[in-house]
């Protein structure tokens, strides 16, 4: 075991051990049950920000940027392949799942992961989230099918749950406190960096030859397996031999097998999975979800009537399931843990409906990600399918909002890094998100392309000014006087989880719903027009590419397309008018800023020169 030194409270060097596993400690042991996690390490966050000072520090960060690069790019790089993907499978309705497919596993896996990662280890559970990413993206390469490249998206999906998740607990854990706003910033500028290449590269891929869009998820393959090999060797205090680790796999596969034969090892596992890791709330929620989006889908493509038993069934089935999930762990889950003697560890942390602050927060984030992701999708319809522009004309259109939201971020961090005030940039934001949602309703036809660029700037900058304020605000309500580093630790790892999962779960849900709308409108407009009765008896899907392949701009069908993406902007200034209420009520208090540590070196001298002078008076009487 190694140690590293710190300074105390007093100026005392003490000496604190950084933990190995056990197969490291005891040499060739293994586990004696492997289906069961092992104790995890308990990692002081004081003992790795001393570990990680200088040129480690510099290289995590960069494995980081990496890391968060590729999975942010998965996002954004696909919304300009949509029509080519339409057309490849001749299924436009489930083309919202390209994002959806994504984004939905992501956001409630997130919570469960993030108990994995406490369990576990960050860094195993990091790893595992790059593999299942790089496994996602090769099936979606590949694909043969709409529901196959879906489902590849949905294994990505996973994997992006651990790294969106992961990426930002170990920035929490190895920086110190009053430069964390500011390393947050410069790890969420992947994710800008990220919004802005995608677009460009994806539409580049698209328009080189047909099968272009599979290069968007062939390029995730080298990207990730570098990043994940800068990160494995530069995050490991705990001195990881992987060579070793790798040696000891076949026996640990045979121990496995050795253990799956016995009846208590299954027992172990089932009491872990229903308590340690809340599976009843997990599949309940997740089946809820999932229900409800299918249904919408299904509904919005016209492959079943809003009326049909299915769509009514799953959309019922889904709403009771979500309820029961929310039952289950405010009411049942306890008395059940009671019951059987075993500790009460929701899947999501109590904390979070204590505070009041922290609830707002979330909300906040969730209306600007909602509002946000509507209109940066159906920008780039409006470009495609009522402009009729390219692929790439369409991409780089959107780069000044992408653009803007990058430099806001950089902005919004510097101005908490030096102040320590959150919420005034969160509620500048929503203020400038709902402008630019409520002028996007006067783009039209004989508008100039720039102006409807300058209306999207304000949306970006809206959205640029909260991605990382409303992280910094949620954090602020970690307990920073928690003595035991394994709470602590715990606590920032479900903070910064749930706050991911709401993060996700609004892309999601903004990516469905708009996509619902659009197809149920454009569907209902077409059928009541009666200049345009050759499309009567079309779906959405054909009517779609019955416009991308037919040339014409102003018509009766552009102007039909252009008023239903409007209301796609509706939704998205109700989103950020949400917002404005809730930032409105956030806690004025500063978080952890550059001036805290001044004020406590000020306040720590003034207490020892008192103590000087009083001592001074003491031996003068």
């Amino acid at each position: 075991m190694s140690t590293i030194e710190s300074n105390n409270v007093k100026g005392e060097v003490i000496s604190t051990p950084i933990h190995k596993h056990a197969s490291q400690e005891t040499g060739n042991n293994i586990p004696d049950d492997i289906l069961i996690a092992k104790e995890p390490i308990k990692e002081d966050m004081n003992v790795l920000q001393e570990y990680y000072k200088g040129e480690k520090f510099y290289i995590v960060m960069v494995s980081l940027l990496l890391v968060l690069f590729v999975a942010s790019l998965d996002i954004m790089i696909v919304a300009t392949t949509i029509e080519k993907v339409a057309q490849r499978f001749d299924d436009y309705s489930k083309t919202s799942w390209l994002v959806s497919g994504y984004s939905l596993p992501t956001a409630i896996t997130c919570l469960i992961t993030a108990r994995f990662a406490f369990q576990f280890t960050v860094k195993l559970a990091l790893i595992l989230g790059v593999l299942l990413f790089e496994l996602g993206s090769l099936i979606s390469a590949v694909s043969t099918s709409m529901n196959m490249l879906i489902v590849g998206r949905a294994i990505s999906g996973v994997g992006g749950s651990l790294i969106q998740n992961l990426v930002f607990v170990v920035v929490t854990q190895i920086t110190p406190r009053e430069k964390v706003s500011l390393w947050v910033a410069i790890i969420g500028l992947a994710f800008n960096v990220a919004s802005v290449v995608g677009p460009i590269v994806g539409s580049a891929f698209s328009d080189a030859y047909d099968a272009g869009w599979r290069l968007c998820f062939y390029i995730n393959l080298p990207i990730g397996f570098t990043a994940i090999f800068m990160f494995m060797f530069a995050y490991n205090h705990d001195q990881d031999n992987y060579f070793a680790e790798a040696a000891h796999i076949p026996v640990k596969l045979a121990h496995f097998a050795r253990s799956s034969v016995k009846m208590s090892s299954w027992k172990r596992l089932a009491t872990s999975l229903l308590f340690t890791y809340d599976l009843v709330e997990f599949a309940s929620c997740s089946i809820g979800f999932i229900l409800i989006f299918v249904g919408l889908t299904y509904g919005s493509g016209q492959l079943y009537n809003w009326q049909n038993y299915r769509i009514v069934l799953m959309l019922t089935l889904g709403s009771l399931f979500f309820v029961f999930s929310v039952i289950w762990d405010w009411k049942l889950f306890e008395k059940l843990c009671k019951k059987y003697n075993q500790p009460f560890t929701p899947l999501l942390d109590p904390l979070v409906f204590k505070k009041f602050g922290l609830v707002l927060v979330n909300l906040c984030d969730f209306a600007a990600c909602g509002g946000y992701l509507c209109v940066v999708l159906y920008l780039i319809q409006y470009y495609q399918l009522v402009l009729k522009q390219s692929v790439m004309d369409a991409g780089i259109r959107t780069i000044p909002m992408l653009i803007s939201s990058s430099f806001t971020v950089i902005t919004c961090s510097v101005f908490i890094k030096k102040t320590g005030r959150f919420k005034i940039p969160i509620c500048v934001g929503a203020m400038l998100g709902t402008i630019g949602c409520g002028l996007l309703q006067l783009s039209d036809f004989t508008m100039h392309a720039n102006k409807v660029i300058g209306l999207t700037i304000l949306v970006g900058c809206g959205m640029g000014s909260q991605i990382q304020s409303t992280l910094i605000g949620s954090q602020y309500y970690i307990d920073s006087d928690l003595k035991d580093p394994a709470l602590m630790r715990k606590q920032v790892i479900n903070l910064t989880s749930f706050y991911s999962a709401v993060k996700l779960l609004a892309m999601a849900t903004g990516s469905i719903v708009a996509n619902t709308f659009f197809n149920t409108r454009v569907y209902r407009k077409v059928k009541q027009n009666k200049n345009l009765m050759e499309l009567h008896g079309m779906t959405t899907d054909e009517i779609i590419v019955y416009r991308l392949k037919n040339h014409g701009r102003e018509d009766e069908l552009g102007r039909l397309l252009q008023s239903s993406i409007k209301g796609v902007y509706y939704i998205a200034l109700g989103c950020f008018i949400f917002n404005v209420i809730c930032s409105v009520f956030l806690t004025n208090h500063r978080c952890v800023y550059e001036g805290t540590e001044k004020n406590a070196t000020k306040k720590s001298n003034s207490e020892s020169s008192s103590d000087e002078d009083l001592e001074k008076n003491e031996v003068s009487e």
